[in-house]
């Protein structure tokens, strides 16, 4: 199948990776859509480095780079949308916004588009029931960083048609990825329940005073050969991230997947991991004395 015009709905760390992998293994025009301006200027200026990095690798030659950048379209008005064949959305984890912007995109597209939502876990037949269509909508849970990450889970909702499900395995092909079949839509799916499992016992361990998360996370790598460790991965994520993910599991599938108190205190206290400075480990860097 051939791609005139693709589009990404949410210019966040997924969004523009998902973007970069769509301009780069497919000739379609690809539109990214977000609500502010200044997020679509930092969507454009990563890609625009990992292109150049492509190349500096020796992944592309400057002119097939130069090549993948015109092929995208960087826009806050969504219907811009209009015509293209296949739209991922990868807005934040909140089930409301998602219907919403399903709801707008099932009036813009055509019956024909796919219309697939990269949640890590969130029940697609939920937001597959704000449209009239819910036949073309799927799970794509694409895994971050998508330029990287070979695995894209693909999730049946409950009145997802087969032939939505043939297109979105082609497309992921197209781009490079393999795929799973998530055949019944519970929430988390396979990846996300599977880990969260692992992120809950080791904030356990770390409770219980069994080791510190710098030992959890070297044994963790060691053992399982995981390039990073739980506390390392929770800090990169975003702790508030982990809380919302595992407070949705906690509600679908019972108390294995409680929040420990230490994640809801670190989150209440605003040491969020990465993004803020601090969560298990510090990323302030030290000013040099003079």
């Amino acid at each position: 199948m051939s791609y005139q015009k693709l589009g990404i709905v949410g210019s966040g760390l997924m969004g523009t990776g998902i973007a970069f992998v769509a301009a780069s293994r497919t000739e379609a025009e690809t539109v990214v859509v977000d609500v502010a301006e200044e997020l679509l200027k930092k969507s454009r200026a990563s890609i625009e480095g990992l292109a150049a990095r492509a190349v500096e690798k020796g992944q592309a030659k400057q002119e097939e780079a130069g090549e993948w950048l015109k092929r995208l379209r960087f826009t806050a008005n969504y219907g811009d949308l209009e015509g293209a064949s296949f739209v991922i959305e990868a807005v934040p984890e909140d089930l409301a916004l998602k219907r919403r912007v399903f709801a707008d995109l099932d009036r813009l597209c055509s019956e024909q588009a796919v219309l697939a939502s990269n949640t890590t876990g969130l029940p697609i037949t939920q937001i597959a029931s704000a449209t009239r269509h819910p036949e073309r909508v799927i799970g794509a849970h694409f895994f971050n960083p998508a330029p990287v990450m070979k695995l894209v889970e693909i999730v049946r909702g409950y009145a997802t048609s087969e032939e939505t499900i043939q297109k979105t395995k082609e497309f992921c092909s197209r781009l490079g990825k393999e795929t799973i079949l998530v055949e019944k839509d519970y929430t988390g799916f396979v990846t996300t329940r599977i880990y969260n499992g692992y992120l809950v016992e080791a904030l356990h361990c770390l409770e219980e005073g069994i080791a510190s998360a710098s030992d959890i996370d070297k044994a963790c790598k060691l053992a399982y050969n995981h390039p990073m460790g739980p506390f390392e991965l929770m800090d990169l994520v975003g702790l508030e991230t982990v809380l919302s993910a595992m407070e949705s599991l906690h509600a679908a599938h019972g108390e294995r997947f409680r929040p420990s108190l230490l994640l809801r205190q670190m989150v209440a206290a605003g040491r969020l991991g990465r993004k803020s400075g601090s969560g298990f480990y510090s990323y302030v860097k030290k000013e040099k004395s003079a």
